[in-house]
């Protein structure tokens, strides 16, 4: 070491996952550095020692790497820290913004709600589609917004996508059955974003909803269930039947499904008729997909409707969306709240000692990022005037 004002500067070539520790000791004074990186690194720094003041700058490390494996099974270098991250598709998506919102570099579709229940500092994130639904997304677009990684829930599609996004690493992140399966997307979600706490705080609000559920559906026969009639579409004329992704909470929260239609692939809306919905007659009418507020109307007041034991006795609700749909439109994450709001508005008499509003609050807060008033959490749940 030199004299006063000497400006030390240090090139370090790391090689791939080698670990370099550099130390340097004055007067039982020892500064001790690890650095972990896949490519060349510089820093440049100074110290100060008895008599002489140099100063200290030391460079962040960049390109540091590490090789994982995605929930596809296959090998992936991605950044080790990433700051910068898009979704294919929207269950990925919801998932990021629900872990770290900050990491989000644009939207697969816009934000429900006028106004939108966001934080200000995320309520510009960029529209930039996807590959969902019926929706064709733009790799130029994607590509464009400079991610670190991209993350895709398509394990069929996965190798091509990579092969469109060149250098830009493609994760698999495996999503599986929806509502079944947000554990195991979240864990790795949580370790690949730096972000663990976040998701073992979410996975544990998903496993109690869905033991809450479980322990209230397991004490009410099948001969006293609700019976629910799904509407979507323009006209309420379209809907899901059993089994089919865009049903999964309502059947798991113990409704009856009463649709008898054909199971249709990925957007699904199977055609039904008035007439079979009035042979349906169901308990309960939910409205999903489509213009809600005018469905609803047109659900209560036109007299084609008005022979349904559901409309007669005021059971027609709308499912709560803002920021993101809490029932299908498209089915996601916040299916995990919708688990309490299903639950409670099919058997509210088995519900009574739910805090219905507290659950919203905390889930909106802990994992929307966005704090409720009273009156918010009420028009969630309310019908349209």
């Amino acid at each position: 070491l030199r004299t006063k004002g000497v400006l030390l500067v240090f090139i370090l070539t790391v090689f791939s996952f080698v670990s370099l520790t550099s130390m340097t000791s004055c007067k039982g004074d020892t500064v001790t550095r690890t650095i972990n990186a896949t490519t060349t690194l510089t820093e440049t720094f100074t110290t100060t020692l008895p008599g002489e003041t140099i100063t200290v700058t030391t460079e962040p490390v960049e390109n540091a790497t590490r090789t994982i494996t995605d929930m596809f099974g296959r090998e992936v270098i991605v950044p080790s820290t990433v700051n910068k991250v898009l979704a294919c598709g929207p269950v990925e998506m919801e998932l990021i913004y629900m872990l770290a919102p900050e990491k989000l570099a644009g939207l697969n579709f816009a934000f429900n709600g006028k106004p939108a229940l966001v934080a200000e500092e995320y309520i510009s994130l960029p529209l930039i589609g996807g590959w969902f639904g019926t929706q064709t997304g733009n790799y130029e677009t994607f590509i464009a917004t400079g991610p670190d990684i991209i993350i895709d829930g398509s394990e069929v599609d996965i190798e091509d996508r990579q092969s469109k996004f060149g250098e830009i690493p493609v994760v698999g992140v495996d999503t599986g059955d929806l509502m079944f399966d947000y554990s195991k997307a979240a864990r790795f979600l949580g370790d690949l974003l730096g972000v663990e706490d976040k998701a073992n705080a979410l996975i544990a609000y998903y496993e109690s909803a869905m033991q809450y559920v479980d322990n209230i559906i397991s004490s009410i026969p099948a001969s006293e269930r609700v019976r629910v009639y799904y509407a979507e579409g323009k006209e309420g004329f379209n809907t899901d039947p059993i089994g089919s992704q865009h049903t999964i909470l309502l059947e798991f929260c113990g409704g009856i499904n009463v649709a008898d239609v054909t199971l249709l692939p990925g957007y699904g809306m199977a055609e039904a008729s008035m007439e079979q919905i009035l042979l349906w007659d169901p308990d309960m009418i939910i409205i999903g997909r489509g213009s809600q507020a005018s469905l609803y109307q047109t659900i209560t007041n036109d007299l084609r409707w008005a022979g349904l034991r559901a409309v007669q006795e005021g059971k027609v609700f709308l499912r709560p969306d803002n920021p993101f749909s809490w029932f299908d439109g498209p089915p996601g994450p916040c299916q995990i709240l919708g688990m309490y709001w299903m639950v409670n508005l099919l058997y509210p008499d088995q519900t009574r000692d739910l805090d219905l509003n507290s659950k919203i609050g905390e889930f909106y807060s802990d994992f929307l990022h966005y704090d409720l008033s009273t009156s918010e959490i009420d028009k969630l749940l309310s019908n349209p005037s």
